[in-house]
């Protein structure tokens, strides 16, 4: 019997980068500077939000630009506590994660959890999260259900 795979088909094909950085502004002056955008900034709020298993609140300011098939997003922390707000701190600006959309959530959840991959960041209101798959590749897998 063939190994289940958390993602398969479809749900492989990467729909965002999420790149964190200190000054939104000065980055969407820069990319445009280069031929990316047009970007659409708006601040969201995250007020049902969990960060490693705890309540937790946050604010952040977002750029989003279609790049092809891929949208680029650009996040600026504002508040609260977060992990983009970790790696800024650990890392510094740079690519955060890669977001991949999913027909059943739970099942795509359950699967990651098979091979000990947890949510690590999830906000409610939406369906989906942050996974923690940064130990190989440095980079968090972000899983979304439309």
């Amino acid at each position: 019997m063939a190994e289940s795979k958390p993602l398969e088909g479809e749900e492989t094909h990467i729909v965002q980068i999420g790149v964190v950085v200190k000054d939104i502004e000065r980055t969407i002056e820069f990319l445009t500077g280069l031929g990316l955008g047009p970007f659409k900034v708006m601040i969201n709020d995250h007020p049902t939000g969990q960060v490693r298993g705890k309540k937790a609140y946050w604010r952040s300011k977002i750029a989003l630009s279609q790049q092809g098939p891929v949208e680029l997003e650009l996040i600026e922390f504002q508040k609260g506590t977060s992990i983009q707000k970790e790696f800024l701190d650990e890392k510094g600006e740079g690519i955060h994660h890669i977001l991949f959309r999913v027909k059943d959530i739970h099942a795509t959840l359950e699967k990651f959890s098979e091979k000990g991959i947890h949510l690590i960041q999830e906000d409610f209101a939406r369906k989906g999260g942050y996974l923690d798959t940064s130990a190989v590749g440095g980079i968090v897998f972000e899983v979304f259900q439309k």
